[in-house]
């Protein structure tokens, strides 16, 4: 079994919108960690919540994963049960979010990097 994440810096507007989306071809479900990148002092709140879809246009809600993200590095740690098969992460609030994926694969890593 291997680990891999992949990390990435996104924008959730005034008006919430789907920020970032990914397939869902893990071997387990998708732990997805959401960070608040603004400062605790003066920063917003981004309202997120994790979305499903098989073919990319209709998306639904996946039920209890809706969450606030507070400023000051605060951050949401949510493991996303779903069996379509992309995955979107829905936030608003006018702030940047780091957003990491992280999946469980089967198996040995091909590569674990230099020696």
């Amino acid at each position: 079994m291997s680990v891999q994440m992949q990390p990435g810096v996104y924008e959730a507007p005034p008006v919430a919108a789907r920020i970032v989306e990914f397939l869902n071809n893990g071997n387990n479900a998708p732990v997805v960690v959401v960070e608040n990148e603004d400062p605790a002092a003066g920063g917003a709140s981004a309202a997120i919540r994790f979305q499903e879809s098989d073919n990319g246009v209709d998306w639904t809600d996946i039920s209890d994963t809706a969450a606030t993200v507070l400023p000051g590095g605060d951050s949401v740690v949510t493991t996303v049960q779903s069996s379509r098969a992309r995955i979107a992460l829905h936030a608003g609030g006018n702030v940047k979010l780091l957003v990491t994926v992280i999946r469980i694969i089967k198996g040995s890593p091909s590569n674990l990097g230099a020696a």
